[in-house]
């Protein structure tokens, strides 16, 4: 796609989004349109993690870990023209999946956890604040779960994984939230994966890390 007329199109999609950032708990369309259910604080920053997650992404099938009300979809529809059959979700909540099976007429939505799923195997796979909330009791096992979980989504994927993480630099540590430092996962999946990106670009809070198998395309 012209990068242009893409730029142009992420640029509509941002102005006419933003309205829904106004939306209150007593409105009917809170939890459909609503960012702060999942966790954002703005429907423009939801789309500038979007943008972080897919660079690089044309077409393809794109397989969305904790996919929530499938907003990813909305996104990949709105600029790639992606159809339901390349999109697949999985999000262990269910009222959040049939919300989004419901906006978005998906049908290849699952309920459960993705680490002991039977996952497609899909050209793209993307988790999105997936790993923002703690899920061990030690920092230890705290990493060796991520590194488990990074794995698994290697596997799953033809082409690429992407995910988001919280960065302790300069930030203040809230309990019961995951923070990796982004130089510390940069040399660590380099030396496994190889073809490795970090983009620290939007937030002093989030990044993203992308892992290209270019190797095996």
């Amino acid at each position: 796609m012209d990068q242009i007329l893409l730029q142009q199109k992420i640029e509509r999609l941002l102005t006419q989004s933003s309205k829904y950032d106004e939306l209150q708990p007593i409105d009917p369309d809170y939890m459909i349109y609503s960012p702060r259910p999942i966790g954002y604080n703005t429907t423009n920053e939801q789309q500038y993690l979007f943008q972080n997650l897919m660079v690089g992404f044309v077409s393809g099938t794109v397989l969305d870990l904790g996919c929530g009300r499938c907003d990813l979809y909305g996104y990949l529809s709105e600029l790639y023209g992606t159809d339901v059959d390349q999109y697949h979700g999985i999000d262990h909540n269910p009222i959040l999946t049939k919300i989004g099976e419901d906006k978005w007429g998906l049908s290849n939505i699952s309920v459960g956890a993705f680490e002991t799923s039977n996952l497609p195997k899909m050209d793209w796979v993307i988790a999105s604040g997936v790993f923002t909330e703690r899920r061990c009791e030690t920092e230890d096992a705290e990493l060796v779960k991520l590194f488990d979980d990074v794995e698994l989504m290697y596997q799953t994927a033809n082409q690429v994984v992407a995910f988001n993480l919280l960065s302790p630099i300069g930030n203040k540590i809230v309990p019961g939230f995951f923070y990796v430092h982004p130089g510390l996962m940069l040399d660590m999946l380099i030396e496994k994966y190889q073809y490795v990106s970090i983009r620290h670009n939007y937030s002093k809070d989030v990044y993203t890390v992308t892992i290209y198998k270019y190797n095996e395309l």
